[in-house]
């Protein structure tokens, strides 16, 4: 209707205007067309919108149904899963009961056996007390092991000797046999003669005894040393001058000059056994002597022995003592040593108890005239299984002629120079005839014991042929002495030459007593 009125009102103005009129029909037209096409535009807009609002909330509530639906299948399946689980507890509490029951009778059943159990432990108690008992044997049997190797080691030193003259052993060997038949002899005369003394000189004296130094090395003749029974020590309960010159008399000294007891040597003393105790003697005579090996006694109470003169002597034609190596004739107490069962062992044993290094040879023969067969012979059957004078045995009754006497010949000891030195206070040498701070093996020397001879001695080692001029102690040089170690202590000297003298490397000192020495140049 729009369009047939639209069309009216054209062609009645097209009928007034002309065709000028005409155009803006048209134009009117199309702005009405334009009109009509954006306000159905609109109304599109506005239904669209109110649809997709609807649309929204439908899918919203759709979601929210979906949920519902879930959690109501959720509900639904863990009530199935709570009633089955009931079902199956059930059913378990059913099987376990005859389980129960089956448990109590296998405990009424063990019953027996526990107190079987416990009677086996009852039993065993013995037992264990026996592994305690090993527990405490393992501590002696480690101080035997220490013992026997302490004993191997001169042990093994002495058959190496003794494999170099296998050879001379062999001799020894084929003598034996003449030798025998005179002590079948000489036991035969000794059989009439029955006095104490007698049999106690007959009888053959071995006792392994042993002086040694903080070192466990063997001491000498006039030095201190820690005595030994076996490897153990001796307790000086039951102890006397009787026992002391008996034990210095079985290790070839001629007597006892000092004797007391104490802790003296450290761990090297305080972790060996106590071997012997309670020796009692009522001579000077070893034969004559009583010990026990069981003891009540402490380190402390161990002893300590200081033996003198060995009883051994080397000697020319003219009857002067030999020091050097040099040949000389055996004596023991002045008079002369038989040759019976003396061996290289035997050698050796007797070089080192009168100070030598060991044995260059030996011989046997009537080699000086009336200066051998003036003496006595006052040993024979001189045995020995290594090459240390504790491992000897000899007699002091004879079968034997001079002819049998022993010529020894031994290997002196090498001199020991220690290393010495005199340092200024900035570590250099001294200059000559001015004091310095004396060093022995890098460290100092502490003052105990140290006296004239020893200054003396010791300048003399380092190129002083006039010894000391002065000396004195003190802590003079700052650090560079007090940084050092002291590496030796009680240098005793009984003449102006080192040879006499004795020193310790452990110390009892600070270097306030370090010793300060002046040489005269």
């Amino acid at each position: 209707p729009a369009e047939e009125y639209y069309e009216a009102v054209v062609s009645t103005q097209s009928g007034h205007y002309g065709r000028g009129s005409l155009f803006a029909a048209t134009m009117r037209r199309t702005l009405c067309i334009q009109l009509l096409a954006l306000l159905a535009i609109q109304f599109l807009h506005f239904t669209d919108g109110k649809a997709f609002e609807e649309s929204e909330n439908e899918v919203l509530s759709l979601e929210k149904r979906a949920e519902d639906l879930v959690d109501e299948d959720f509900l639904e399946k863990r009530e199935t899963e709570d009633q089955e689980n009931e079902v199956e507890d059930e059913e378990e509490v059913e099987k376990r009961e005859p389980e129960e029951e089956y448990y109590e009778e296998e405990v009424e059943k063990r019953e027996p056996a526990e107190e079987y159990y416990e009677e086996e432990v009852e039993k065993r108690e013995p037992e264990e007390d026996y592994e305690e008992e090993m527990e405490k044997r393992e501590p002696e049997e480690e101080d035997y092991e220490e013992e026997e190797m302490e004993k191997r080691e001169p042990e093994d030193e002495a058959l190496y000797l003794d494999n170099e003259i296998e050879v001379e052993k062999r001799e020894d060997d084929s003598e034996e046999a003449v030798a025998e038949e005179k002590r079948e002899d000489a036991e035969q005369s000794a059989a009439s003669e029955n006095t104490v003394v007698e049999d106690l000189d007959a009888r053959s004296i071995q006792a392994s005894f042993t002086l040694v130094d903080y070192r466990g090395r063997i001491v000498s003749s006039g030095r201190q040393g820690l005595l030994l029974y076996r490897g153990g020590t001796v307790c000086d309960d039951g102890f006397t001058w009787n026992s002391a010159h008996a034990i210095c008399r079985t290790m070839g000294f001629t007597r006892a000059v000092r004797y007391r007891s104490g802790l003296v040597y450290g761990s090297f003393q305080s972790r060996k056994p106590i071997r012997l105790d309670d020796v009692i003697c009522s001579s000077t005579h070893w034969a004559s002597c009583r010990a026990t090996s069981h003891h009540n006694c402490v380190h402390r109470e161990d002893i300590l022995l200081t033996c003198t003169g060995t009883g051994f002597q080397l000697v020319n034609q003219h009857g002067s003592v030999i020091t050097s190596r040099t040949e000389g004739l055996l004596t023991y107490r002045q008079g002369t040593v038989c040759d019976d069962y003396f061996n290289y062992s035997a050698a050796h044993a007797i070089c080192r108890l009168m100070g030598f290094s060991y044995a260059a040879g030996w011989r046997h023969g009537q080699l000086y005239g009336s200066q051998q067969t003036r003496r006595r012979i006052t040993m024979d059957d001189v045995r020995c299984r290594y090459s240390y004078w504790n491992y000897c045995s000899y007699r002091t009754s004879h079968n034997c002629r001079h002819y049998e006497d022993v010529f020894l010949t031994c290997q002196p000891r090498t001199t020991h120079r220690p290393r010495f030195t005199l340092v200024d206070w900035q570590g250099h040498t001294a200059a000559r005839g001015c004091e310095g701070l004396l060093l022995y093996a890098g460290g100092t020397v502490c003052d105990d014991y140290f006296n004239s001879n020893s200054a003396h001695a010791i300048c003399k080692l380092l190129g002083y042929p006039r010894g000391a001029l002065r000396y004195r102690n003190g802590h003079a040089y700052g650090s560079l002495q007090s940084r050092k170690r002291i590496t030796m202590d009680d240098v005793r000297c009984t003449s102006s030459t080192w040879s006499s003298c004795h020193y310790n490397t452990h110390h009892n000192c600070g270097h306030h007593e370090d010793v300060l020495l002046t040489c005269r140049p």
